[in-house]
């Protein structure tokens, strides 16, 4: 029986992984579940995991159970033996704290948000080596790449293609995002996601994010790093392999199959998820992505190219972005402007992040959520 603790168990993925466990309830056992402050939900989920421990980063003083365990209690839980795998799935970047805890006591990591290796990947490969620890990307475009190099050697891939539905509005002219609100940005034409990873997906920030994640997941260049609109949303990602040969991993969109693809690595867990039946396929299109309409992959690019810290710069000012726009003190335009203003100030004031550490890389990262929110009023509505 593994014994799992679930970061983020109300939100979107938390509630799918929850749903993979109890269809494999033999071999899985959740140990604690941890959210923020969504504790009617969380008590309804204890009562199905009765063995399960509790953690509320912002606990109401009204909620009383035996259950209820502190941030301390939650840190020795993860780092003790009992605990085989620690699946994150907490948005933004409030979760690096815990996934670092957790690789540095060696456990098997799915990780869903991107937020964390885009802030410190390369710290957190290096650190899950030298600890023994195993990373398992779970959002659908990594984890299906990490299913296609399996048994592949490094030197082998020559190009790596992420895919995106587009959002909402790959086919609105540009001259209308002055008008989208976040009512219309947050219906995602796919997934059902959290509101911050919807707003991502309609900027196609979650595609910079990615490019990002892969370039520190899979060790490559970020040359051979692409992204591109599939708007049908069934494959997920390509490799391109130097003798010519691509592997396109295609399922059905729903975050059950990459999550019980980590549960179980290397086995296969059953996850009653529908199957895409080849025969009824009408289409599969790929379409470049327009960057005077979606300058987000320009954006990693250039933080991938000045690194010292501008992956971190890039993700924080996103997050500010976003969170002024959902409410409604920002337009939709103003999201990359407002991006784009923080990385050229860092870019000019040689910011840089000198050490790494998870204490400087979050200290470095509200630095620059300072100088993204200095810019906010000049992009005010």
């Amino acid at each position: 029986m593994q014994k799992v603790v679930l970061l983020g168990s109300t939100g979107s993925v938390g509630k799918s992984s929850l749903e993979v466990i109890e269809k494999n309830k033999d071999e899985y056992e959740i140990a604690c579940l941890v959210a923020f402050s969504n504790e009617d939900l969380i008590k309804v989920q204890a009562k199905r995991h009765k063995k399960a421990k509790i953690y509320l980063e912002k606990p109401k003083d009204k909620l009383s159970s035996k259950k209820l365990i502190n941030k301390n209690d939650l840190l020795k839980l993860i780092s003790g033996k009992d605990v085989d795998t620690v699946i994150a799935a907490i948005s933004g970047s409030e979760g690096l704290e815990l996934i670092h805890h957790s690789i540095e006591s060696g456990k098997k990591v799915l990780i869903a948000n991107k937020e964390p290796l885009v802030m410190a990947g390369e710290f957190i490969v290096d650190e899950a080596k030298k600890h023994g620890a195993q990373i398992i990307p779970i959002d659908s475009e990594h984890c299906s790449i990490h299913q296609s190099i399996q048994g592949k050697k490094e030197n082998s891939i020559s190009k790596i293609t992420l895919t995106c539905s587009g959002g909402p509005f790959y086919s609105l002219p540009k001259s209308q995002f002055k008008n989208i609100s976040p009512k219309q940005a947050l219906k995602h034409p796919i997934w059902k996601m959290g509101r911050k990873i919807t707003i991502d997906s309609s900027t196609l920030m979650n595609k910079a994010l990615e490019i990002i994640e892969a370039k520190y997941l899979f060790r490559e260049d970020p040359n051979k790093i692409e992204a591109i609109i599939h708007p049908e949303g069934l494959i997920h990602s390509l490799v391109e392999f130097c003798d010519g040969t691509i592997l396109a991993a295609m399922a059905l969109p729903d975050m059950k199959i990459p999550i019980s693809y980590g549960l179980g690595f290397p086995d296969i867990l059953e996850n009653d998820v529908k199957k895409i039946n080849l025969q009824k396929l009408k289409n599969l299109s790929f379409k470049p992505i327009d960057p005077k309409k979606f300058p987000s992959i320009d954006f990693a690019y250039f933080a991938l190219n000045h690194e010292k810290g501008m992956p971190i710069i890039l993700n924080a000012a996103n997050e500010i972005a976003v969170e002024l726009f959902l409410k409604n003190k920002i337009s939709f335009l103003n999201i990359y402007k407002l991006i784009s203003s923080t990385l050229n100030y860092a870019d000019k004031s040689n910011m840089d992040l000198t050490s790494v550490s998870l204490p400087s890389i979050l200290e470095f990262n509200e630095e620059a959520k300072k100088i993204a929110l200095n810019f906010a009023p000049k992009n005010i509505r």
